[in-house]
């Protein structure tokens, strides 16, 4: 401030001497006066008292002023010349109005400060106290809301405000022609404390930026102070050449070079645009530890970082020019990629390859026999006579050990050592006659796989008959569609071996006919024996005839490759009898064709030299074979059997929807309801059946419990694929009375429909399904028990309350109050076609335990009325030959020729759509196999 000039006109008074000068916030004098510094009295309240004593303030007229002991900041307002809003400073004014009463000399005050504003006159009655002093709006604190509104007039330009939040965002961006980045961000909450963003990530507090800087940023000033100190930072810059951030994908981190650790030293930064001097980078790789603000180019953290990057990226370089430099053409036998990705030109190189490949086994092979020939001519040893004569004994001596290990006389494995000293005790195996049961073992082996089979023959140590032996039981008759003369002979042959001809016991006689249709590859295979062309529509003489005249209504000259073939099979049902009885290539089976071929089968069966009776009919519920069933009856007729023509005793047929195919239809409609499809809301006296009941139970009680209600109950069960569909036990596991006490415990009588639902098809399925004599005694479960008499009690309950159950659910649908149309009440049952089948499938197979009970049968099997076994039979059609899923119709028809002749020695599939479980009573078959003749 410019220095006080002297003010003319005042009276000189007697000159004081001067005492140092002390300084304070507010500039305090030393004056020969009762307030002087050293006392530390207050200069305000001084002024007061000499101002009362002199007479120019009545000390009447400040009774009510309070004098305050403040500090150096306290004010007060006087109604004075020099009122606070002059801006005056009130020290600097009582020492111009002492000077014009004359208590202080001008010449003393030369060192005072000037007071730029002149008192003229000063009218002492005016005095009047003011309570504080003019605050500045930028040094001073402020509320939270008004230092967000005034704080955008005291930012510069390279900071915005942004308005939209609710706390205080002082932002600061990249300059950019496009998107805008940010590149830092200062962020105060409402507790005045500032957090600092560079890139989205929150600087540390321990950072040097905090240093010098308050804890609580509730000014313009302090504000101002944190942007001024940023102004002094720029960001790191990390590592940002392309030779260096091609080594590390984004958001990939750089790991340490030890694999047992997890250290992590580093990761590569995404796209922020960042901008630094002349340098511009769009990705960067930074230190996990990085400074983010630097006052240089890059922060020490980062340019550790950076040596193991260029280390990492000579590496990388080293292994990629080492590679170039031995890799060759590429290798397109080891190679992932699909021939249908692949070039002409690859495609004829890696059947080159092959061709190398092979021609390299060949000799490798080659070379390996002649070193083995080698070897044993100069090391091998050859047995005299005496010597030969003790390998015998020694022979001798194990069939002993042998006999004694394995007494039972139809042991597998006794037969098979039986055979093997047989065919060593033979000075050649070409007179080898080989038991029955090692054919038929042989025959299934090598319809497995004929090269594994020819493998383990060759290996040396068992002896087996070869592929041309077996070729001639294989082919013991023609393999064709239809039914074949010699295929009956055979039938009536399995038939005798299991006494099912027998006078006494007249139920074994009776058998069923179990048909249905596997899929087959479209194609044509040339038979070299015949000179036909097989894989054509061929159903029979009748099947072939109606064909022949829709192609003629059609004008389509050419005939119809055939898509599935339809398989027949006799069972019995008190025997293990399970014959393919004939094929029939077509092209999609309707009730037309299907009706004469079925009852073809059942005059051949029960006429000709078989002499079997037929009892019952089982199939699934496609539509052509519902058809098939109502053509036995009236229109509009339910019908579950009909008369037989060709029995002598007007005996019925039986019409059986199969029960494992009903139970997964069933599943089907359960799993729709309220969930999957959504194709149905199965609902019964006032309450819903849904699938949503199970799924609840099993994610909050069964998946991530250690005890669980339903330990057989998994994520397959709910969550529902194609194949998962197809597998009966998924869905009996799902509709059994586990699952529906689970339900009634956890949630009670909620979901009491649902649970009653799933307790009846669970007894169903129990009592049509009884596998063995044992089961139910092994289960605790009397509705597996076998039936053995005709009053018993499950019988009673199929036909009436488990029919009735279904007739009062679609009363209680029916009358259920509601504007719902005629398709959204059938949408609250089950499927008609699932409703059909259950009801004939109870009807029919009640009616045959009866008739067996009634003739004589000690015990009846329900599970002998499904189709299990040609379900088996078509996974040995699958598989042939290793995974086979859509043979040809030559495979198929061979296949059924080469199953006849292993018969029961062969084991199910285990990846089937059925249980495969069963009890195998294996026995001895020493009867001979058929042999191929002359008919080529």
């Amino acid at each position: 401030m410019p220095k006080l000039k002297k003010r003319r006109n005042v009276p000189s008074q007697r000159k004081v001497p001067k005492k140092p000068k002390q300084s304070s916030a507010n500039s305090s004098f030393n004056l020969d006066h009762s307030y002087t510094s050293h006392d530390h009295v207050d200069l305000t309240t001084a002024c007061l008292e000499e101002e009362i004593e002199i007479g120019l303030i009545n000390s009447a007229e400040i009774e009510d002023i309070e004098p305050k002991q403040s500090s150096a900041n306290s004010s007060f307002n006087l109604d004075h010349s020099y009122t606070s809003h002059d801006h005056v400073d009130l020290t600097t004014a009582c020492f111009e109005e002492e000077m014009e009463i004359g208590l202080v000399n001008p010449a003393e005050i030369e060192d005072i400060e000037p007071i730029q504003t002149q008192l003229d006159h000063v009218d002492v009655e005016d005095i009047q106290l003011e309570e504080s002093l003019y605050s500045d709006p930028v040094s001073s604190t402020m509320p939270y809301e008004d230092l967000k509104s005034n704080l955008q007039k005291y930012l510069s330009t390279s900071y915005t405000l942004d308005q939209n939040s609710d706390y205080i965002q002082i932002m600061q961006l990249y300059p950019s022609t496009g998107t805008a980045s940010v590149k830092l961000n200062v962020t105060i909450d409402q507790k005045f404390a500032a957090k600092v963003f560079v890139h989205r990530i929150e600087l540390c507090s321990d950072h040097q930026l905090w240093k010098d800087l308050p804890t609580t940023f509730d000014s313009i000033i302090n504000i101002q102070s944190l942007l001024s100190k940023l102004e002094s930072f720029s960001v790191c810059v990390g590592n940002y050449e392309n030779d260096l951030i091609d080594v590390i994908p984004i958001g990939s981190a750089v790991q340490h070079a030890k694999p047992a650790s997890t250290n992590c030293h580093g990761y590569r930064e995404g796209d922020f645009g960042a901008v630094k001097g002349t340098i511009s980078y769009s990705s960067t790789v930074r230190n996990v530890q990085c400074a983010l603000l630097v006052q240089g180019h890059r922060c020490y953290q980062c340019s550790q970082l950076r040596r193991i990057l260029v280390g990492r990226k000579y590496r990388q370089e080293e292994k990629k020019r080492k590679t170039q430099e031995t890799s060759g053409p590429t290798d397109y036998l080891h190679s992932k990629m699909q021939h249908s990705n692949m070039s002409k030109l690859q495609l004829i190189e890696k059947i080159h390859q092959q061709k190398d490949k092979i021609t390299d086994l060949q000799n490798e092979i080659l070379r390996t026999k002649n070193q083995f020939q080698r070897e044993m001519a100069s090391k091998g040893v050859t047995l005299d006579f005496s010597q030969s004569l003790e390998i015998k004994d020694t022979m001798a001596t194990c069939n002993a050990e042998m006999e004694k290990a394995c007494p039972d006389e139809n042991s597998y494995q006794r037969l098979f050592w039986t055979e093997q000293m047989k065919c060593m005790n033979l000075q050649s195996t070409k007179g080898m006659r080989w038991h029955p049961m090692i054919l038929r073992w042989c025959l299934y082996l090598r319809q497995k796989s004929s090269s594994a089979y020819d493998a383990l023959r060759d290996s040396g140590f068992i002896t087996l008959p070869s592929s041309r032996t077996l070729f001639d039981y294989s082919h013991y008759t023609r393999s064709d569609n239809g039914f074949l003369p010699d295929v009956i002979k055979v039938l009536k042959e399995e038939a005798t071996k299991r006494d099912m001809y027998s006078t006494e016991d007249v139920w074994k006689n009776y058998v069923g006919i179990l048909f249905d249709e596997i899929k087959i590859k479209s194609d044509l295979v040339y038979d070299k024996h015949t000179g036909e062309l097989i894989g054509y529509c061929n159903l029979d003489k009748v099947g072939n005839q109606i064909m022949d005249m829709e192609r003629s209504f059609k004008d389509s000259p050419s005939n119809d490759i055939a898509k599935y073939m339809l398989v027949l099979m006799v069972r019995g049902v008190a025997t293990d009898l399970k014959f393919p009885l004939a094929g029939f290539a077509t092209l999609s089976i309707t009730a037309d064709f299907l009706y004469p071929i079925i009852w073809k089968a059942i005059r051949i069966l029960e006429t000709s030299a078989a002499q079997l009776k037929v009892l019952f009919l089982t199939c699934d519920g496609a539509s052509a074979n519902r058809k098939f069933f109502n053509l036995h009856g009236q229109v509009n007729d339910f019908v579950y059997f009909t008369d037989n023509p060709f029995s002598e005793d007007g005996r019925k047929i039986y019409f059986v929807s199969d029960v494992p195919h009903l139970i997964k239809t069933t599943r089907n409609c359960y799993s729709n309801s309220f969930s999957h499809l959504n194709t149905r809301k199965l609902w019964n006296n006032g309450k819903d059946i849904s699938w949503i009941h199970l799924l609840t139970m099993f994610e909050q009680h069964c998946e991530m419990s250690l005890y669980t209600p339903c330990p057989k109950l998994t994520r397959s069960h709910l969550d529902l694929t194609p194949f998962g569909r197809m597998k009966v036990n998924l869905a009996a596991q799902v509709l059994s009375s586990t699952v529906a006490n689970a339900l009634e415990m956890m949630y009670g009588d909620n979901v009491s429909e649902t649970v009653n639902f799933l307790r009846i098809i669970d007894k169903f399925f129990d009592c049509l399904n009884v596998r063995n004599l044992y089961e139910g005694r092994n289960k605790r479960n009397p509705n597996l028990n076998p039936y053995t008499n005709i009053n018993d009690e499950r019988l009673q309950w199929l036909t009436g309350d488990f029919l009735s159950y279904f007739d009062l659910w679609e009363q209680s649908v029916m009358q259920r109050p509601g504007e719902f149309t005629n398709k959204q009440r059938k949408g609250m049952l089950l499927s008609r076609q699932t409703l059909t089948g259950l009801k004939i499938s109870v009807l029919s197979i009640v009616a045959c335990v009866k008739f067996l009970l009634e003739i004589g049968a000690k015990f009846v099997l329900t599970h002998n009325f499904n189709q299990d076994p040609l379900e088996q039979h078509f996974g040995h059609y699958r598989h042939r030959a290793g995974d086979n899923s859509n043979p040809t119709v030559y495979d198929v028809r061979h296949m059924m020729t080469t199953m006849r002749a292993v018969g029961a020695q062969a084991l199910a599939p285990r990846h089937s759509n059925i249980n495969n479980k069963e009890n195998r009573n294996m026995v001895i078959d020493n009867s001979k196999l058929p042999k191929r003749g002359n008919y080529f």
